[in-house]
């Protein structure tokens, strides 16, 4: 072999081992930004929801954990996930959903850097997955979201390549099939479909070529199979409406996006507290990245209706709702690696070509970039490792497993389960009232829970009202339909310490009202009347 040929091949030896240290080190760094103990309030309802699908074979078509909407229909659209996490935690508990989500961002990661050419250089994934990950980490929570992420990366990769390996269509309906059953994201499926066809049209159009030999059929009917795949489900076509329903439901400036901190867009949270998350930094970083990933391929006329249309897309919900800036960090990571991947491989030199009688020069030698990545990822790393990312966004998350300390309502909600209690429970803050369903399941209901697309505006109006009063100390037991006249309807009320620590007090002024139970986490109260008829002491709350 020529020694210029075995060098080169040595070379090239060298490149694929960096290559893949550098994808270790972010395949690393996404496992440890995922795992942090379990702080997501939802997570319980999906749990307690996923156990009563495991023990009665069906999933539920009513609801059945709050009074003020009995009987309503209920689409459990998450029941996929929740059946997933079910089994997951009879296995290992909290921590078994814990790592669950630090493999899925794992996983996240892996499917979308499956979307470049093997061999891509190490540069562009650095460069994008840096921040997007930070943006992504803030969002990785053990919720349904978690599986929509994975299936958009699957889309991502299969039609990222679609090109060079159109059997991999073929994955599309399997993959349309666990989203549509699992999230309410799935309608993104469907709409890469379309996203991708007009890329196809556009090519044929401009280049008179719509890729290699028989793709677009195979992409009609793979992706027309994975549309029809969305009616499969428990609900038929009430999965499709419900996600456009929420949509209208939750994106207007009514009173969800007031009152809910994730419905907020990124430029209301720029307005009330400027731009010093890191999650939030970390966003606007991934904006200017993908913008100018654009900038090449426009002034080469190499632009690419897909990526255009996916990232302006996803963009758009991200700016709109905080709670959908995981989605827009995953989608403008995989665009802004491809529009980097084909200026470095179109604008990249030729070799020198060897004239009659002149060797060929020997390419100098270049300067290794991937120890420097490897450090980039490194001192990320260190700052999630050490905290301070998380001091940083001011919040308080650790890495670990299990469950936050402190955080759940378990003592107040156990309490609240023991026979002779209310059947009717007032949760503050919203969130407790799903640890209240866990614990609680049917035998009691709620005034109202977090399941937005089963719980109205007007009882969510109610809710609010109520726990305005309360501030106040007047005026509270009107909207949450709280009768003297009629006892046995009379619930009992768990407020959360903290930011409601306010309203323990008014409770504990009230004559009317007599704490019952407390804890580091929560105060229970229930009538002065009930407590007395059932022996309920009363404590210092």
């Amino acid at each position: 072999m020529p020694a210029d040929a075995s060098a080169s091949e040595a070379a090239g030896g060298r490149d694929g081992r960096w290559r893949r240290v550098v994808l270790a080190a972010l395949f690393a760094l996404a496992l440890l930004l995922g795992c942090f103990p379990m702080a997501d309030f939802d997570v319980w309802w999906h749990l307690r929801t996923g156990q009563l699908i495991l023990e009665r074979g069906a999933v539920p078509h009513f609801d059945i954990y709050t009074y003020t909407n009995a009987g309503r229909p209920w689409i459990d659209i998450y029941w996929l996930f929740q059946v997933v996490i079910a089994l997951l935690y009879r296995l290992g508990g909290v921590s078994a959903l814990v790592l669950l989500k630090a493999i899925a961002g794992v996983a996240i990661v892996a499917l979308a850097l499956a979307a470049r050419r093997p061999g891509a250089a190490s540069g562009p994934a650095v460069l994008a997955w840096l921040p997007a990950l930070v943006a992504l980490s803030g969002r990785l929570c053990e919720r349904p979201e978690l599986f929509s992420l994975l299936f958009l990366a699957g889309f991502l990769a299969v039609l990222g390549r679609a090109s060079e390996r159109p059997g991999r269509l073929w994955l599309l309906p399997v993959l349309q099939l666990l989203w549509v059953n699992s999230h309410g994201f799935f309608l993104l499926g469907p709409l890469m479909i379309v996203a991708y066809a007009v890329e196809l049209l556009y090519q044929r159009v401009r280049y008179r070529s719509a890729g290699p030999p028989h793709l677009a059929r195979r992409f009609a009917l793979a992706g027309g199979a994975a549309i029809v795949t969305c009616l499969i489900n428990p609900y038929g076509l009430g999965v499709v409406r419900l996600p456009i329903e929420q949509f209208h439901k939750l994106g207007g400036h009514g009173i969800y996006r007031a009152n809910i901190g994730e419905l907020r867009s990124v430029g209301d949270f720029i307005a009330l507290s400027g731009v010093r998350s890191p999650y939030l930094l970390a966003f606007l970083c991934m904006l200017a990245l993908g913008f100018a990933s654009f900038v090449w391929p426009l002034t080469r006329g190499r632009f690419s209706p897909f990526r255009a249309l996916l990232f302006a897309g996803s963009a758009y919900l991200g700016w709109q709702a905080t709670r959908n800036s995981a989605l827009f960090a995953l989608v403008a990571a995989v665009v802004t690696v491809a529009n980097l991947d084909e200026m470095l491989g179109l604008a990249k030199p030729a070799a020198p070509a060897a004239r009659r009688g002149r060797r060929v020069p020997r390419p100098r030698a270049r300067r290794r970039r991937e120890p420097a990545f490897c450090a980039a990822i490194a001192l990320v790393g260190l700052a999630v490792g050490s905290g301070r990312l998380y001091a940083w966004a001011d919040e308080g998350r650790r890495v670990g497993l299990g469950e936050r300390p402190r955080w759940y309502a378990h003592e107040s909600c156990a309490f609240l389960a023991h026979p002779g209690m209310p059947e009717r429970i007032v949760a503050f803050n919203l969130g407790q009232a799903g640890v209240c369903i866990a614990h609680l399941g049917e035998q009691h209901k709620l005034f109202m829970d977090p399941r937005l697309e089963v719980n109205s505006a007007e009882t969510f109006d109610r809710y609010l009202a109520g726990l305005r009063g309360l501030w106040r100390g007047a005026g509270w037991e009107a909207p949450l339909a709280i009768d003297p006249a009629r006892p046995e309807e009379i619930p009992a009320l768990l407020v959360e310490r903290g930011i409601l620590s306010r309203v323990i007090a008014v409770l504990a002024h009230d004559p009317n009202w007599r704490c019952v139970h407390a804890d580091p986490v929560a105060a229970v109260f229930v009538a002065k009347l009930f407590a007395e008829a059932h022996d309920l002491a009363e404590v210092a709350p």
